[in-house]
């Protein structure tokens, strides 16, 4: 072996901060919080779960990124439904760890409304609430979410 001639040796304040083990398994102070989400960063999620609820894309390649509720409504039974297109979104934030989304969705020529609510958690951000909202069709009676 060579000594390399043009190689200085990193200094105290160069070296990257290392974690020991009992930090990482409690979640030390060193890992940062998952930064903000931006706009086209939920309208990327948003497609995934799309995706899942079309059937699409499998149920389980999203279950990390929502809450227990929300993949039990994703990974039921399947049945045949139109591709549904994200055509505008809108995200807003009303406290720091929560960003709400609503979106106008197309499929088969019908425009359809989406609301999301994202919250920030230690491990990144999970969708907590999903819901595509589609007109009553004539003669049904309304139903109302309590």
């Amino acid at each position: 072996m060579r000594t390399l001639l043009h190689y200085e040796v990193p200094r105290r304040a160069d070296r990257p901060e290392t974690v020991t083990s009992r930090e990482h398994r409690r979640g030390g102070s060193r890992c940062p919080a998952p930064r903000q989400l931006e706009a086209s960063e939920v309208g990327r999620l948003l497609n995934m779960l799309l995706e899942a609820y079309d059937g699409r894309r499998p149920a389980a390649q999203v279950r990390a990124l929502v809450a227990p509720e929300v993949y039990a409504g994703l990974s039921g039974p399947r049945q045949a439904r139109p591709r549904h297109r994200t055509q505008t979104i809108h995200t807003c934030t009303p406290v720091p760890d929560v960003v709400e989304a609503c979106a106008r969705v197309e499929a088969d020529g019908r425009s359809f409304a989406l609301a999301a609510r994202f919250t920030r958690t230690p491990t990144g951000w999970r969708c907590v609430r999903f819901a595509l909202l589609k007109p009553q069709r004539p003669g049904q009676p309304s139903r109302r979410a309590a």
